[in-house]
Order: structure tokens, then C-alpha cells, then sequence
């Protein structure tokens, strides 16, 4: 019988593309999110640093565990953390990451839970795991028996695609339906943005001032010219124009590991711009082409598990059915993690 072997990635590049995504189209439990083409996004146009976990029957990867350094999220203080000696170990952030498994799930979990063990220390604060898919409920007890405590304080919304869009459109909120009665006797036009250098600079400098509006740090120019550059087949923007004029842009990712479609950027340049009631008129568009496509679920982005929650309600308000995020955590520095864990439970107390 063949001895399966474990490493630990510095970077994507390191391995095959091919194999690797071949793993991640194979497991049920592969995304988007899991793909060579984001884990290499991620790593060159964030600087991420990577530590995947990696376990190989002979020469072929049966199982993936992809995990990034990343700074502490502290609240109101993005740059001041980015400074601080300490830092997470997360799969995966952005996206989502968790374990992939196409061998025996007990001796590749067993390899990949040990070797992260390797990679403990002072500076890593913890490891922090982010899933998309409620199938990873399968490994609950395996995260408990290694360390790891679940975490609930976040989730998503989706909409099932398989209904009708009528029946869809009944089950949305009275603000969101009678906006979009109002607009039936507007000129609205939808248009499909190429996925170039120009047209991604537009969405992007209006993505920028929606971020900065609502007090958010945006992501750097370089990520954006990444999606194009790498994963250009699996991003689409959308476009509503009311009389004449540009009100707002959506940019989707498309997951076709887990038939999703991920609406993951909002580009709505100006305040003045929400009159013409853009959220609710692209959700509605990108929704019925999620349908005309194929795709099984329409997810509307992670949000903090809050009904008082300006952000939950509003993604509530489409009637989609609330996922929670499986996320589990284990502290990696004995001195470090108790202070962080003090230092959040005070935090959590005065501001949830």
C-alpha cells in the first residue's frame, strides 16, 4: 500500500495547478474559493503569506488544507494591526477555506492536523478556519478532538435558484418589493461589463467610494486587476442604468465547484444613486441570470450573526434562507491566545 506523505506549501506555486484544481473539482466540499487561480490571487495581490497543507499519495495531492498569515482584525484599527508582531493563521480570507479530501479522509486529516502543529509559535496567535459549504459539519467532532472550539458569530444569506423567480420575488420583504414596483416605469437597462483592465477601473474607483462612504477599508486596485488576469471566467459585473444613467455595479463570482453565484462587490458610486433603488434592481436581474445560467444557489455575501444589524436585516429583507459560516478556532501561542481571547470577550460585551 502506497504511504501517503504530508508538506506545507511557502506558496500555490509550488504546485501543479492542474492536480491541485483537478482535487478540488473531485471533493464536494471544493470551491471557488479553493482554486489554485484564488489561493495564487490571494498570495501576489494581497501579500498574503501562505502555509497550505498539503497531503500526496506517490506524486498526486489527495487532500488540501490552504491557510494564509494574515493580521489580527481589530476592529476600527485595520492599519494599526497590520503593525502589530502578531498574527492568525486563517483558511481562507478572503473566501473560504477548510480541508478538501479525495483519499481516506481519516489518515489525511490525521497528516494535515499534525502538520499544522508544526507551525504553533509565539507570533500565531490562532488558527482560524472559514467554511461556505454546512457540509463541513462532517468534520465537527475531528476539529473538537484536535483543539479546535466552533465559532457562530457569523453567516450568509442564499436563495434557492430551483424556485421561481415569482415565488422568489413574493417571499422578499414589503420595502424591497414595493421598490422594485416603483421602477416598472423607468427606463431600466442592464448591461454585462467586459472583464478588462478599463472597464474593472471604472467599477473599481465606484467600489471604492461605496467602501469608504459606509467607513470600510477597501481592497487594494491589485486585486481586481488579479480577477481579471486569473479568473476572469469566473467573475461577472453587472450594470443598471435608470433614464440614461448609471446608478450602480454588482461584481459576482461565479462558483461552479458548488453552482453559486457569489455577489461579492457592491460599486454604487454616489449616495444619490440610491433613489433609483440599485441594490434591490441588480439582486433582482442577477437572480433571474443565476436562473437563465443554471446555478443552484444565489448567496448574498457573509454578515455579522445580528437581526439588529443594518447589513443583516437588508440581506434578510430578499427572503433568502440564513446559512451560518462554519467557522472553528484554535489558539497557537500559549501566552498570546488567552490575552486575545480577554481582550475579545470585553470587546464582544461592550459592542454586541
Amino acid at each position: 500500500m502506497t504511504e501517503l506523505t504530508v508538506s506545507i506549501l511557502d506558496s500555490i506555486e509550488d504546485v501543479n495547478p492542474n492536480q491541485w484544481n483537478n482535487l478540488v473539482t473531485q471533493s464536494d466540499l471544493g470551491s471557488l474559493f479553493h482554486r489554485h487561480e484564488w489561493l495564487r490571487l490571494v498570495e501576489t495581490a494581497l501579500e498574503c503569506e501562505p502555509r497550505h497543507v498539503v497531503v500526496e499519495k506517490e506524486t498526486n495531492p489527495v487532500a488540501v488544507f490552504p491557510n494564509f498569515y494574515d493580521s489580527i482584525h481589530v476592529p476600527g484599527w485595520h492599519e494599526a494591526a497590520r503593525s502589530l508582531p502578531v498574527r492568525e493563521l486563517v483558511s481562507v480570507a478572503p473566501g473560504y477555506g477548510g480541508p478538501v479530501i479525495v483519499g481516506d479522509e481519516d489518515a489525511c486529516l490525521e497528516l494535515a492536523f499534525d502538520a499544522l502543529e508544526d507551525l504553533r509559535g509565539i507570533r500565531t496567535l490562532f488558527h482560524r478556519v472559514r467554511t461556505n459549504d454546512l457540509g463541513y459539519v462532517r468534520y465537527g467532532k475531528t476539529f473538537a478532538k484536535n483543539g479546535y472550539r466552533p465559532v457562530g458569530v457569523n453567516c450568509r444569506f442564499r436563495i434557492d435558484l430551483e424556485r421561481p423567480w415569482e415565488e422568489i420575488r413574493a417571499g422578499m420583504d414589503a420595502d424591497h418589493r414595493r421598490r422594485l414596483r416603483s421602477m416598472r416605469d423607468r427606463d431600466v437597462e442592464y448591461r454585462d461589463e467586459p472583464i478588462d483592465a478599463g472597464s474593472l477601473e471604472e467599477t473599481y474607483a465606484a467600489y471604492v467610494n461605496n467602501v469608504e462612504r459606509a467607513g470600510g477599508v477597501a481592497f487594494p486596485f491589485a486585486f481586481f486587476a488579479g480577477l481579471a488576469d486569473l479568473l476572469a471566467d469566473r467573475v461577472k459585473v453587472f450594470t443598471v442604468l435608470v433614464d440614461g444613467r448609471e446608478v450602480g455595479r454588482y461584481l459576482y463570482l461565479l462558483d461552479e465547484e458548488q453552482s453559486t453565484l457569489h455577489y461579492y462587490f457592491a460599486a454604487i458610486g454616489d449616495e444619490e444613486c440610491f433613489a433609483d433603488n440599485p441594490s434591490q434592481l441588480l439582486h433582482a436581474h442577477a437572480i433571474r441570470w443565476g436562473q437563465e445560467q443554471g446555478y443552484r444557489y444565489y448567496d448574498f455575501g457573509g454578515t455579522g450573526a445580528d437581526y439588529s444589524d443594518g447589513v443583516f436585516r437588508h440581506k434578510e429583507g430578499y427572503g433568502g434562507e440564513a446559512v451560518p459560516t462554519g467557522q472553528w478556532q484554535k489558539g497557537f501561542s500559549r501566552l498570546g491566545w488567552p490575552a486575545f481571547r480577554a481582550a475579545r470577550s470585553l470587546y464582544r460585551k461592550s459592542t454586541y
